[in-house]
């Protein structure tokens, strides 16, 4: 009779890790800071009392994360607001299911040494980017909101090279300096700089990193409401051990281990959405009239198109 009371009791013990679910989630990019609430997801437990078994998988190449996530070779994929009206314009089957940050990274910035002090300083020099199609329209609704003449300013694609472009003076002010990371490395470098907000200046705000399913199964995966509570459960866990936290990841990502890492890590805590599921449609359909005005897409799709309702 013991036998089997001991048999029952390691049976029920074992049970939620034999039931859990799978969740193949591909990054946008390499594992980083912006990734944190999702590590303290996992490291914390959250997913794993959802019953899900989460595994973060960083892409070899981010431009094919959508098409991959399309294909079925993942359950959810790390996008960005822009791409999505893009991909639904192209009839890529994804969907948004989510959100990671809700506020806009990115920032055209320049060097205080380059003798710029406003918007309107930028006419006649050279800016660079490194998101076509979304970046160099940013910049030029920046600029004419400054009323400066965009054909009297030179536009280069960068490559994600924007930091050293600006400390080498090759160009004079860059879009890809976000604020949780490379403004930090500049200023680790003694650079002085001076930022401007697409959103502050003509840009629409948007959700910086999103979370996305396909569209074809979305709505009937019971795991995507369990990854979005874990999700909202890692948020607040990070908060609360920010340090701890960061033991944890750079224990299992060592080459990671570098100060400029760890003070993206800080400026990142309060970025990250309260509320993952959260969705504002209203929001997400001014932004998308933005797209359209500027021609990156050829029509305003439904705002259930574009996400799930809020989880």
């Amino acid at each position: 009779m013991k036998k089997i009371v001991l048999m029952l009791a390691l049976l029920l013990a074992t049970a939620p890790a034999l039931a859990a679910e799978r969740v193949r989630l591909l990054l946008d990019w390499f594992v980083n800071p912006n990734h944190a609430a999702i590590f303290a997801a996992k490291e914390s437990g959250a997913f794993a009392r959802q019953g899900l078994d989460v595994e973060m998988i960083a892409p070899a190449d981010s431009a094919s994360v959508p098409l991959l996530l399309a294909a079925g070779k993942a359950d959810i994929a790390v996008s960005y607001q822009p791409q999505l009206y893009t991909l639904v314009d192209k009839a890529v089957p994804v969907i948004r299911i989510g959100t990671l940050i809700d506020q806009p990274l990115n920032t055209l910035t320049t060097l205080k040494s380059s003798n710029i002090h406003q918007l309107a300083d930028f006419e006649g020099k050279t800016l660079g980017y490194a998101i076509p199609g979304f970046e160099d329209v940013a910049i030029q609704t920046m600029l004419k909101s400054a009323g400066v003449d965009t054909s009297k300013v030179r536009l280069i694609n960068l490559n994600m090279d924007a930091a050293s472009a600006l400390l080498s003076h090759k160009i004079d002010g860059a879009m890809t300096i976000y604020r949780n990371y490379e403004l930090l490395e500049l200023k680790q470098q003694g650079a002085e700089t001076l930022t401007f907000k697409p959103e502050e200046h003509g840009v629409p705000a948007y959700d910086e990193l999103i979370l996305l399913a396909n569209a074809a199964t979305a709505a009937k995966d019971a795991r995507i409401a369990k990854f979005l509570h874990g999700l909202n459960e890692g948020v607040s866990y990070l908060r609360a051990q920010p340090e701890k936290v960061w033991k944890a990841f750079i224990q299992t990502y060592p080459e990671l281990n570098t100060p400029l890492n760890h003070q993206a890590w800080q400026a990142t805590l309060p970025l990250f959405a309260r509320d993952a599921g959260k969705f504002d449609a209203a929001r997400y359909q001014d932004f998308a009239r933005y797209m359209l005005d500027n021609r990156l897409i050829s029509e305003i799709a439904p705002a259930s198109r574009y996400s799930l309702p809020s989880q």
